[in-house]
């Protein structure tokens, strides 16, 4: 299955990359579609072809995905809270967008894609483990725009456009960055607990997510696209951890004695997050590799090289 052409969308990003190195490490050609608005150019490696242009121009989309076999679809506004404050710019990229990406793949007779979705699509349910079964309650023009993105795909089957969406819950790794509104926890905590400032925890902290590392779900990307299957499938480690235990981790390991600061909820957040991976292992027999412990170990080697 190596030595395909492969079109990552977003693939300067931080997930995106990984991805991109994934299938290069494989031998497959990789191309990136990127505006550089989040991600960055040295991303990439220097043997990847980089169109620098929105995924919301149709005319950019279709000339990056032209001569592709497979693509990967990352680009995305992907910040929940920004996404109340400019819904019009969330739904232009991540419903308009994402319809370019299916409409480029249609006229160019690309047969697969894989689609980067979110576990935010469930919203707030049950404590218990988020399955593909339960139907979805997104609580926020985000989570919507991402479940619009998914029934996208449903719609493109008719036109031959096999396709797999991935409900990807907290990813974390190298190259998540922690000085943009679409920063996650981890990379925000070890930035501060670096610095010897207060970790900043929203609500009690006693809510919980399920943090899987980089390199596990780039591996589930590399299985979805060799996969003849479509569908669903979370990726996370069905493993769901407090906010407040992982700020005390980090701070162990930042040697950062200063403590939290605890300041309102925001807009959006789900109270539990956690995955039920069963589906996705039966399918494409992959499971997470890395435990948190470790991956947030390599995660902060990869801060302290930067912050040099």
């Amino acid at each position: 299955m190596s030595g395909r052409s492969v079109l990552v969308t977003g693939g300067a990003g931080f997930i995106g990359s990984h991805v991109g190195e994934r299938f290069a490490q494989r031998g497959d050609d990789v191309r990136v579609l990127d505006d550089l608005s989040t991600g960055l150019r040295s991303n990439c490696d220097a043997g990847w072809r980089l169109f620098e242009a929105d995924v919301r121009d149709p005319a950019a989309v279709r000339e990056a995905a032209a001569g592709v076999d497979l693509v990967l679809h990352f680009a995305a506004f992907t910040s929940v809270p920004e996404s109340f404050e400019r819904t019009a710019d969330c739904r232009a990229t991540n419903v308009a967008g994402t319809r370019n990406v299916l409409d480029a793949c249609a006229h160019h007779g690309v047969q697969r894609l894989v689609f980067a979705s979110t576990c935010a699509v469930y919203g707030e349910l049950p404590e218990a483990p988020k399955a593909e079964t339960e139907r979805p309650e997104p609580r926020s023009p985000y989570a919507v725009s991402k479940l619009e993105g998914e029934r996208l795909l449903e719609e493109y089957a008719r036109a031959g456009v096999t396709s797999t969406a991935l409900r990807l819950f907290n990813v974390y790794g190298p190259r998540q960055l922690a000085n943009s509104a679409y920063a996650a926890a981890i990379p925000i905590f070890m930035e501060r607990g670096l610095q010897g400032q207060a970790l900043t925890i929203y609500g009690d902290g006693h809510q919980k997510r399920d943090f899987v590392f980089v390199s596990d779900v780039a591996e589930a990307f590399l299985l979805a696209a060799s996969s003849s299957r479509s569908g669903v499938y979370n990726v996370g480690t069905g493993r769901a951890v407090e906010i407040l235990e992982l700020a005390n981790a980090i701070a162990a390991l930042t040697e950062d004695p200063t403590a939290h600061h605890f300041v309102p909820t925001r807009p959006g957040d789900a109270r539990t997050s956690a995955a039920d991976i069963t589906r996705i292992r039966e399918a494409l027999d992959w499971s997470p590799t890395c435990t948190l412990e470790r991956g947030l170990s390599e995660t902060l080697k990869w801060y302290r090289r930067i912050a040099r």
